[in-house]
């Protein structure tokens, strides 16, 4: 002891040492549960772990390997309790092993390490730091990468492999820093592959392990991907001519692939068949339960996509698969194929309910709420499992209807079950959503008048008081899933309308908006679980279509089919009208309040669903559209003639002038044939000289329908009164506008499409006919090789439409009317750099201001691209000072302060110096506080020499207020 209480192993004698762990490995031997809690053997640990420390920096090879071996039994003996001790001093000189040369000595102590992570997973966020902390100083990762790349297996044990393979797995599943180091690494990513696609089941599964890891990345998903051949096999993996274990890691690692829709894509595109043939036989699999989960929940992720892999799905018998599933474990084998009638099925599952039924429901659910209207997905044959499940699962929804308390039953069987019954009757196929709706109004009699009355004062009750509890979270999303039920079963429409529980959602709908009311799906079920597992990073992940807050979903699902289902009745009050579904006296109160919050969460980060929904419920009060900021800057362009270079003629003479940059953008439809564009008699030149396209438009065409279309065009915006709603509708059709057709035509939204924001870049596109009239040149000294037909520069340009220009920009449009010289130019040399560029041409294109993602990508660029990034932002300010860009400026500050806050002390102190220059104040005070804490080593590494003194200050001034409020030393 150093008399401080610390103590340190000192012997270094290579007999005492190996004494003292045989002495240990006894010790263990005779540990129990009970022993771990008593104060002396505590101590005892405590005095262990001294001992392996200090053993575990000897140069004897046979002592090391036994420290190592001591080190993975001690942990097993003891369990999660090795939190309780300081596990983190013999973390690193195992891992300072880990490069040693004698091999045994370094499996050994891989062995160990893997062990101590594994058993602190689930430890604090401190500890995971000072692991990781110790890992990088100790160069672990580096290590083992070196280990994997040198191994042979002539030289090596097979054993030195599969311990560093599964190591590195564990080091990159609780470390998401670790995991570029791996998918950059050329070489490395090779020989993975290589081990893969092996003989050997052992190293393929440990493998498949690391991939699962490294899939977690969204680089490195991708990385995975786009290797063809590896994922050939990797779907080979998943058949049944493989062990069943490997058949789980195979499907693990599908997963995680498959949690974005550009995954499952990929993956499916070109490997449909083998992997859904490989899935339908792991459901399959009776005598194998854990099989059979992972092949669930494989199918689960698959489907939540929309594509061709569905029709795979049918065309191997999914509903019968599904079926069996069900009654599998309840029928003996020579009772399987068992015509079960609808009670008698329902009967099964709901007494007999099993862990892997919410699977069944949610499967199923994407199976309905996908399946187009052309098909048939019926099973000819005796049985019919569709049908039975589709009645199984609308029995247990009015089962789950007439309890009195949602709690009753369990939330993993009503909740997947009602979703499931909710998607059918949403589903776009005729057969399915009539036979949900007519099994579930079967029920839905012996509910009575008064259900829906005790329905709608629980959700009342909901939206007084706060919803903390589990059971109000599950109570208020199961009442919203039987009202959205209800409203779409044909049978209760007038009743609820009679009823008026608009306001009772209205009011749910604006908590949520204001997050008053926030649940997500995972909070209330718990098969879902596995969708969450491992710490994911640099991801491209959308959110499930609904979003998080399903309570908002289903809030909405059920107000629009209400809304809908109204006709010729204010639904505020209750008067009858001749047209729509508000009267006069109701339309500014209901606008100013609801409709004014619906619009404004069109602005909020919601998901496709919830959206769509809300677009729809707005369009039915003629409200069509999302109004945008570069939607309000475009419509300047409707009244504006002197860029015009489209002339719609109507049959009665009148024309409307356009502009083909943003038609073709927004709505091709309405462009010259390709015929005009190439040169016919219908370019022509106006009254000025200009060169005009005219398209003559059927006589068919209603000026006003053709100008509320064009409104829609440029502003992604309009107003659609009920007189003509049937014109609008018929031309926004012709025109292929289908967001704007399937509103008027008030259909529900399509499952899994799309939210489409108002958007310009398709125009930038390398297409033949761009109709482009200007081109922006960057002052680079680089080489740019233009797609964009004959044009000959080589400097980095963009393609560019004065229309949309002039929109966002006053000085450009002061330029362009000017009659200088500059206004009649073909080129346009903007003072930025070509990164600053194409991030101000996206600008103007989309109303935003692309940011770079701070991802492991950012985190391991050099200090020189890191600068490079930031002073694009700092260019992008000045010039929004020159040019009057509105709201640019604010945006690149916002950029630059979120890169700064992870960038490398070097391109910051770089980049203040940079924004000095430019006079961009605010940027530099955003460098400065974010090295202000380094100051002292900054300064004495000489590393501010560039700064002026002025900058040196500003520095010297937000060091000391860092260090007053309680901020580091030296």
């Amino acid at each position: 002891s150093d008399g401080h209480g610390a103590k340190k192993w000192q012997s270094t004698d290579a007999g005492i040492q190996s004494h003292a762990i045989k002495a240990v490995t006894a010790f263990l031997g005779c540990l129990s549960t009970e022993m771990l809690r008593l104060p002396p053997i505590k101590e005892s640990i405590s005095d262990i772990l001294v001992l392996l420390e200090g053993v575990l920096q000897t140069k004897n090879v046979s002592v090391l390997i036994q420290a190592a071996d001591v080190s993975s039994k001690l942990v097993s003996s003891i369990g999660n309790s090795i939190r309780q001790y300081p596990i983190l001093e013999i973390v690193s000189p195992l891992s300072c092993q880990l490069s040693a040369h004698q091999l045994p000595t370094a499996i050994s102590c891989a062995r160990a390490m893997n062990c101590i992570l594994n058993s602190l997973v689930t430890a604090r966020g401190s500890t995971h730091a000072e692991i990781l902390e110790t890992l990088e100083r100790t160069n672990a990762v580096a290590s083992i990468v070196s280990a994997l790349q040198s191994y042979t297996p002539d030289v090596h044990p097979l054993s030195y492999l599969t311990e560093m393979i599964s190591l590195l797995r564990t080091i990159l599943w609780i470390w998401p820093s670790s995991r570029y180091h791996v998918w950059s690494n050329g070489n490395l990513m090779g020989k993975l592959a290589h081990y893969c696609l092996a003989t050997e089941t052992t190293v393929v599964a440990k493998v498949l392990r690391l991939y699962a890891a490294l899939a977690l990345c969204g680089h490195g998903a991708m990385i995975l991907l786009k290797n063809k051949v590896l994922m050939a096999k990797i779907c080979e993996l998943v058949g049944t001519s493989h062990p069943s274990s490997t058949r789980i890691e195979a499907f693990k690692l599908c997963h995680i692939l498959l949690r974005s829709s550009k995954g499952c894509s990929q993956l499916m595109t070109s490997r449909c068949q083998p992997i859904v043939e490989g899935i339908i036989d792991a459901m399959r699999a009776k005598d194998d339960k854990l099989l059979v989960t992972e092949g669930c929940r494989t199918a689960l992720l698959v489907l939540r996509y929309a594509g061709n892999h569905h029709q795979c799905f049918w065309s191997n018998a999914i509903d019968k698969v599904l079926y069996s599933i069900l009654t599998g474990r309840c029928l003996s084998s020579h009772q399987s194929d068992k015509v079960l009638c609808d009670d008698e099925l329902f009967d099964m599952v709901s007494k007999n309910f099993m862990d892997i039924h919410p699977y069944v429901w949610d499967i199923l659910g994407y199976l309905v709420v996908h399946c187009t209207e052309d098909h048939h997905p019926v099973r000819k044959g005796k049985g019919h499992s569709l049908h039975a499940l589709i009645s199984c699962a609308c029995l247990l929804a009015t089962d789950v209807m007439r309890k009195s308390s949602p709690m009753t039953l369990s939330k993993d069987v009503q909740e997947p079950a009602l979703r499931a019954v909710l998607m059918m009757l949403l589903s776009p196929n005729g057969y399915i959503q009539y036979e949900a709706s007519f099994k579930l109004s079967e029920g839905l009699p012996y509910l009575g008048d008064g259900y829906l009355n005790v329905l709608l004062s629980s959700l009342e009750s909901n939206t007084t008081r706060s919803v903390a509890t589990s059971f109000d979270s599950f109570k208020i999303m199961t009442n919203l899933m039987n009202l959205a039920c209800l409203v779409l079963s044909r049978p209760y429409h007038n009743l609820l309308n009679k009823r008026n529980p608009i306001d009772v959602l209205s009011i749910i709908i604006k908590e949520c908006l204001h997050n008053n009311i926030h649940i997500t799906r995972s909070k209330v079920t718990s098969h879902l679980h596995f969708c969450f597992e491992g710490s994911s990073c640099c991801c491209y992940l959308g959110e499930e279509w609904e979003g998080e807050n399903i309570v908002l979903y289903y809030g909405l699902v059920g107000l629009f089919n209400l809304l809908r289902s109204t006709t010729l009745v204010c639904v505020q009050c209750k008067r009858k009208l001749d047209v729509g579904i508000l009267c006069h006296d109701c339309r500014d109160q209901y606008t100013e309040d609801f409709l004014i919050v619906l619009q404004r969460a069109l602005s909020q980060s919601l998901s496709s669903g919830p959206k769509l929904y809300i677009a729809h419920i707005l369009s039915l009060f003629g409200l069509c559209g999302s109004p945008s900021k570069l939607g309000g800057k475009m419509s300047s362009a409707l009244d504006n003639n002197d860029l015009a270079d489209l002339e719609l003629l109507l049959s009665d003479g009148e024309s409307i002038n356009a502009h083909t940059a943003i038609i073709s953008a927004r709505c091709p439809k309405l462009l010259p044939s390709v015929k005009c564009l190439l040169g016919s008699d219908e370019k022509v030149k106006d009254e000025w000289g200009k060169s005009v396209y005219r398209v003559q438009m059927s006589d068919r065409v209603d000026s006003h329908a053709l100008k509320k279309i064009l409104e829609y065009t440029y502003t992604g915006f309009v107003m659609v009164g009920d007189d003509i709603v049937k014109p609008v509708r018929t031309l926004a059709k012709y025109c292929h506008l289908k967001p704007l057709a399937e509103m008027l035509q008030k259909e529900q939204p399509r499952w899994n499409s799309d939210y489409t924001r108002y958007d310009l870049t398709v125009a930038l596109g390398p297409v033949e006919h761009s109709f482009s009239d200007i081109i922006l040149e960057a002052q680079s000294n680089e080489e740019m090789k233009c797609d964009h037909g004959p044009c000959q520069l080589s400097t980095p340009h963009v393609h560019s439409h004065k229309t949309v220009l002039i929109m966002s920009c006053d000085y450009l449009r002061a330029l362009f009317r000017s009659g200088m010289h500059e206004s009649f130019s073909d080129v346009i040399r903007v003072p930025l750099g070509w990164q600053a560029l194409d991030k101000l041409v996206h600008w103007f294109y989309s109303g935003e201001l692309p940011s770079v993602a701070l991802d492991c990508r950012w985190n391991n660029l050099s200090s020189d691209e890191q600068r490079s990034h930031l002073n694009a932002y700092a260019e992008l300010s000045s010039l929004a000072e020159f040019w009057f860009l509105e709201g640019v400026k604010e945006e690149s500050l916002s950029a630059a302060s979120s890169l700064l806050g992870s960038s490398t002390s070097a391109a910051a102190v770089e980049f203040v110096a940079f924004a000095a220059n430019l006079g961009q104040w605010e940027m530099v005070e955003a460098g400065v506080r974010s090295v202000a804490h380094l100051y002292p080593r900054l300064r004495d590494s000489g590393r501010l020499e560039r700064l002026d003194e002025e900058l040196l200050n500003m520095l010297r001034t937000e060091y000391v207020r860092y260090s007053q409020h309680g901020g580091g030393g030296n």
